[in-house]
């Protein structure tokens, strides 16, 4: 079956720093569950009917809760305390008066700090549940909780406890995508079967805690809190050595609270923030499409952010600003270098990355540079039961011979034929991950379908189905290859980098490939073909780093005037003529992590 010029991509048959703690391994050896979005555009829900758009109210009063006196209404740029989270009186939540020293009774001491640190403990109760599916819901609760947290310190004027309330959020929600094992398996393995049958006698959740705690012992060294959050100073200094302006949390609001943007510059200092009210989780429009999600995008958040505090910072010398993102929950479904205000998009004021927190980051900086040379594994659209991608064959044919030649080709052929070298199975990409040899090379291109917690590759054998290669399977090849050095991973499939905490890009990250690009929803076959062959024609021919070769990548696409390179071949300049490279869904997709 032969897919249309825009099927998309990933539709499966069915559905120096501190050493990095927070890519601990072993990863979980097993498959990490996930689900494919919906065709074309990212998921979310409809704003209410009659929301305002921008977060202002038609008497300029801000929405979200707070009032028109001493209010910001469009969230102004603060340093350490919220502008647009005013209540009635002038107080900030939590906070002391506006008018001066707190007088009268005595205040209660704050339990914020206290809750936040029962939060941590939770990480025994996540690695100790009796399943992945409970480990991950736990860990949800704990990451939603620690957000409450972080919006009442964002209130209260203090976003440097609320950066901690956010990072702890993250390494629970990171501790059950990449740490949680099942138990008796694990303590089978260790030879400790006295403690897994002692385990499967006990009824769940009541377990004795000198049981839960010689589990521990054996499993991960007692130790199951997720690590320390990074210091301010620290993702400073990482932002600088990593050649980026600043790091930027989008915070979803809690209706009628406002959401919120808190900013870390390079160089380290105190963090800013911006109330933004009408960035919520709810508020993303999905049906109508890209062009509306990015109007929302910009009027929420990115609009503040473009034309209020990237000003503010030292303007870079001979780039872009860089800003690295880390969006909570469903604001990470959103494609904000797509956000666009009278005709320009926030990809055309600055460069983006993401990352699923800044710990992870800190990580990533920590490991050393591997440089990109034209060896490594190409994986074109291997036979599977869903539709054929003959852009992707195209497109993976293409960067094998212009800039690959010394790579591995899996997979098919651009004409669909069998690729000589394999059919581009799980275990291939496995072994290519395992593989230590210089000649392996450290460039893995995969173009084939996928979903947020695995790919679609070809079957070991004829009539046993699909070979999926899921995160869990990642991480544990890569936690037995400790010695291999990845520099980049290239997940063309549609979807793959969507569920973020457990999901393929993170595994990649999380067992130190140094970056990964990674598509969020489904992508048009051809259109992404031309993006990601103009990706690695800025990586490989001019020689730039992974972030700024997708940002120029997605600035060809944009430029009417775009003039492909000599060595583009004719498969994909036919592309070029048979697709508007400058839609947002051609270009916005893919997005760029890590180093």
């Amino acid at each position: 079956m032969t897919g249309a010029p825009d099927d998309p991509r990933g539709r499966t048959a069915r559905p120096a720093t501190r050493p990095s703690a927070w890519f601990a391994r072993p990863l979980n050896a097993g498959p990490v569950a996930g689900g494919l979005r919906k065709r074309g555009v990212p998921a979310g829900g409809a704003p209410a009917a009659g929301a305002p758009s921008g977060g202002v109210l038609a008497d300029g009063a801000p929405a979200g809760g707070a009032s028109a006196a001493g209010a910001s209404a469009g969230g102004a740029l603060v340093d350490g305390a919220p502008s647009g989270g005013a209540l009635a009186g002038g107080a900030f939540a939590g906070g002391a008066s506006a008018g001066g020293a707190h007088r009268g009774p005595a205040r209660r001491p704050d339990a914020r700090p206290d809750a936040l640190d029962g939060l941590r403990r939770r990480g025994a109760g996540i690695l100790l549940q009796r399943d992945a599916a409970g480990a991950a819901a736990l860990a949800r609760d704990a990451e939603r909780r620690c957000l409450d947290l972080a919006r009442s310190w964002l209130a209260s004027g203090d976003p440097a406890a609320a950066v901690r309330a956010l990072e702890t959020g993250r390494g629970l929600a990171l501790l059950a995508a990449t740490r949680y094992r099942d138990v008796p398996a694990t303590l089978d393995a260790a030879r400790r079967r006295d403690l897994a049958l002692r385990w499967r006698m006990s009824a769940p959740g009541r377990e004795p805690a000198a049981l839960r705690q010689e589990i521990l012992d054996v499993m991960c060294g007692g130790r199951a809190e997720p690590p320390d959050p990074p210091a301010l100073p620290e993702i400073g200094d990482v932002l600088g050595a990593l050649d980026a302006d600043a790091l930027v949390y989008l915070v979803p609001g809690a209706p009628p609270t406002p959401g919120w943007a808190v900013m870390i510059a390079a160089g380290g200092g105190r963090p800013s923030c911006i109330a933004l009210p009408g960035l919520h989780d709810a508020g993303a429009p999905a049906a109508d499409g890209l062009e509306m999600l990015g109007g929302w995008a910009w009027r929420v958040a990115m609009g503040p952010l473009v034309e209020r505090f990237l000003p503010s910072l030292p303007p870079p010398s001979g780039r872009p600003h860089r800003v690295v993102l880390v969006a909570m929950g469903g604001l990470s479904r959103v494609p904000w270098q797509a956000a666009h205000h009278n005709g320009r998009y926030a990809v055309q004021a600055a460069a983006f990355s993401h990352a699923l927190s800044a710990g992870m980051l800190c990580g990533s900086a920590a490991a050393a540079p591997v440089p990109v040379a034209p060896v490594g594994l190409v994986v074109g659209d291997p036979a599977t039961a869903g539709p054929a991608l003959p852009g992707a064959r195209a497109e993976a044919c293409a960067v094998h011979r212009v800039f690959y030649p010394g790579a591995r080709y899996v997979g098919r052929r651009a004409d669909g034929s069998p690729a000589r070298s394999g059919p581009g199975t799980a275990a291939e990409v496995r072994d290519w991950l395992t593989d230590t040899r210089p000649a392996a090379g450290a460039v893995l291109h995969l173009a084939c379908h996928g979903a947020p917690a695995h790919l679609a590759l070809a079957a070991p054998a004829p009539g046993a189905g699909d070979g999926r290669l899921t995160a869990g399977e990642v991480g544990a090849a890569l936690a037995g290859a400790p010695d291999r050095a990845i520099a980049l991973v290239v997940l063309a499939a549609c979807g793959a980098g969507h569920d973020e905490a457990a999901g393929l890009g993170t595994a990649f990250l999380a067992g130190g490939v140094r970056s990964v690009l990674s598509a969020r929803w489904h992508v048009p076959d051809r259109a992404a073909s031309l993006l990601l062959f103009m990706f690695h024609h800025f990586l490989m021919a001019e020689r730039r780093p992974a972030w700024d070769a997708l940002h120029r990548a997605q600035l060809w696409m944009l430029d009417a005037g775009r003039t492909p390179p000599p060595r583009m071949p004719g498969r994909l300049l036919r592309h070029l003529s048979e697709t508007d490279p400058a839609r947002a869904v051609a270009w916005s997709g893919y997005v760029h992590s890590g180093q």
